[in-house]
């Protein structure tokens, strides 16, 4: 069972459960993606974002939104930033809830960037898919994101604690200009050898930047 925590009473949620709300103005805005997007996602048996906790108790949109009492919806730049809390079976769970639309024409690359925290620790997914009149087509990275090797995001050597480590990446859309910043994920294993030696993550790699390339519809350096 789902229950608001801190921010909003579950006799709200439960009363726009049953609520439907008007689509979205813009045929290629995030928050139109976003509702695409919620409508068709299963949940990894691992994730427990409130998108996945939504889809779980089959909330419907407006409830969905309802879970997030902290919103940036920036129509002319086509981002959004929502951030809220709620109880689950684990434990209250913090999330934030990043998304943007890059056009090509007469569609767009909606890129959504979600994480969970709880008990400390952080986790996050994105996903990427192209938005149209039609719907929303799921995206595979590889097919918009350029080449990003391990190296690509260290500041000089590699420190002991990270030689043969495959990093994880986070796509954080930008809320003005085309361009979308990935973040290095180190492993837990390696981020605990790490802190162990010593050695200092944050002067030891460093976050990318890429622009995107509407006529390519990729993001490169």
């Amino acid at each position: 069972m789902l229950r608001a925590a801190l921010l909003l009473p579950l006799l709200i949620l439960a009363g726009s459960a049953s609520a439907q709300s008007a689509p979205p103005a813009d045929p290629l805005g995030p928050l139109r993606g976003v509702q695409l997007f919620l409508a068709a996602f299963q949940p990894p048996a691992g994730e427990a974002s409130l998108l996945a906790a939504a889809r779980r108790e089959a909330l419907d949109w407006t409830a969905t939104q309802n879970l997030f009492a902290a919103q940036v919806t920036d129509g002319p730049n086509r981002f959004l930033d929502w951030r809220g809390s709620a109880v689950t079976g684990g434990g209250l769970v913090f999330t934030t809830l990043r998304a943007a639309t890059y056009p090509q024409g007469s569609r767009a690359l909606l890129v959504l960037n979600r994480e969970w925290c709880r008990a400390g620790g952080c986790q996050q997914r994105t996903s990427f898919g192209w938005l149209d009149a039609r719907g929303l087509k799921p995206a595979a990275e590889m097919d918009v994101i350029q080449v990003i090797r391990d190296a690509d995001f260290l500041t000089g050597a590699a420190p002991a604690c990270l030689r043969g480590v495959t990093l994880g990446v986070q796509y954080v859309p930008a809320r003005q200009g085309a361009t979308l910043s990935i973040l290095p994920v180190v492993p837990d294993a390696a981020r605990r050898a790490c802190e162990a030696a010593g050695v200092n993550l944050t002067a030891t790699l460093r976050t990318l930047r890429m622009g995107w390339v509407a006529g390519a519809g990729k993001f490169r350096w």
